[in-house]
C-alpha cells in the first residue's frame, strides 16, 4: 500500500511539546491541529494521536481519535480528524498511500486552508467516497495571534489581586443574567439549537465536550440557560446559541467577550478562536462586538461518506 512516502505516530512528550511551539509559527492555518495538541500535552482526554509525515522535519500533520475510540463507523463526531500541511502535495500522497485516515467510515475533517479541499475533493472522488463541505468565517481573539512569545513557557497566568472573574452580565435592555458553566444534563438543549447536531451521536459528543472541556452560558432567574457556548477537543468555542425570544439584546456578544477574558478562568492559555456562518450577519457583529476578528483564510469542515455503506 505504501510508496515512497511514509508516515510516523509521535508518542515522545518531549516531540509532542516540541510540535506544539512549531505549530504556534503557522497560526491561524495551524492552530486546528495545534489546538488538539494542546489537549493532547495536558491530560488527552478525548485519546487522541498525532500522525506526521516525517520528524523533526515535516510537511503534513494530522490528529486523530485512537483507533480504540472510533468503534461507531457511522459517528462522524467521534471519527474527527484535524490537519494542517505546508506541501500540498505530501498531503496529497500521505491521504491516498498510507493509512492516515480510515476511508471507509463516515468521518469528519477540519482545517484552515483552502488547498486541502482541492486535494480532498481528488481524494474523494479516486476513493468512491461523497464528501460534504461546510465553508465558514473564522474568527480570531486579537490575543491568539499577539501573545504568543516563542521564547516563553505558556503557562496559564495567575489571578491578580483584585481581578475576580464577572459572574453575571446585563443585556442591552437592562436583564440581569448569570454567568455559569454548561451541565451535561444541558447537552440536549444544546444538541437542538446546534446547525451541525441534532442527532444521537451528536448529543453524546456533546455531553463529551461538556464533561471534559470549559463551556459558558447566561442564565435566567430560574437558572435556565438562555445563551451558550461549549468548547471541544481542538480549542475551539462552537455551539453558540441564543433562545430565540431573546435576541438582538446583546447577550451573546456581552457573554463571550466576558468569557474569553483572561480573568473568567477559561482556557487561558489557549488559543481563542471561532467559526460563524457566512450568511448569518447577526452573529458575526455579535462576534466582532465580543473582541473577535475576522481570520485570513475559512473554517472548513469536510463529512465524508463512502458510497459502499460500512454496514
Amino acid at each position: 500500500m505504501l510508496t515512497n512516502l511514509s508516515m510516523m505516530l509521535l508518542h515522545c512528550s518531549q516531540k509532542l511539546a516540541a510540535l506544539e511551539k512549531i505549530l504556534m509559527k503557522s497560526f491561524p492555518e495551524s492552530l486546528k491541529v495545534y489546538g488538539t495538541i494542546y489537549y493532547i500535552n495536558r491530560g488527552n482526554p478525548f485519546n487522541l494521536e498525532v500522525v506526521v509525515d516525517s520528524w523533526p522535519q515535516f510537511n503534513t500533520v494530522i490528529t486523530r481519535p485512537h483507533e480504540s475510540e472510533m468503534k461507531d463507523d457511522l459517528d462522524n463526531y467521534t471519527n474527527s480528524y484535524f490537519l494542517f500541511t505546508k506541501d500540498s502535495e505530501n498531503l496529497r500522497e500521505m491521504l491516498t498511500n498510507t493509512d492516515a485516515i480510515n476511508w471507509k467510515q463516515v468521518l469528519q475533517i477540519q482545517g484552515f486552508q483552502s488547498s486541502v479541499d482541492k486535494v480532498l475533493k481528488e481524494i474523494c472522488a479516486r476513493k468512491m467516497v461523497k464528501m460534504d463541505t461546510a465553508k465558514n468565517i473564522l474568527f480570531l481573539k486579537e490575543r491568539t495571534i499577539n501573545s504568543f512569545d516563542m521564547t516563553k513557557e505558556h503557562n496559564a497566568p495567575e489571578e491578580t489581586e483584585g481581578t475576580t472573574p464577572p459572574s453575571v452580565l446585563q443585556s442591552k435592555d437592562g436583564q440581569i443574567f448569570q454567568i455559569t458553566p454548561l451541565n451535561e444534563i444541558h447537552a440536549d438543549q444544546v444538541n437542538q439549537g446546534w446547525g451541525f447536531g441534532g442527532n444521537e451521536r451528536s448529543l453524546r459528543y456533546i455531553q463529551r465536550c461538556i464533561r471534559h472541556f470549559p463551556s459558558f452560558s447566561a442564565v435566567d432567574s430560574d437558572g435556565s440557560p438562555v445563551c451558550w457556548c461549549v468548547s471541544e477537543q481542538s480549542t475551539e468555542y462552537r455551539m453558540g446559541y441564543t433562545l430565540p425570544e431573546l435576541r438582538n439584546i446583546g447577550i451573546m456578544r456581552r457573554l463571550i467577550e466576558l468569557a474569553t477574558k483572561p480573568s473568567f478562568l477559561i482556557l487561558k492559555d489557549a488559543p481563542v478562536y471561532c467559526h460563524v456562518a457566512e450568511i448569518n450577519k447577526i452573529s458575526q457583529r455579535a462576534t466582532i462586538g465580543g473582541g473577535f476578528h475576522v481570520a485570513r483564510g475559512n473554517w472548513y469542515q469536510w463529512t465524508c461518506h463512502p458510497l459502499k455503506s460500512p454496514l
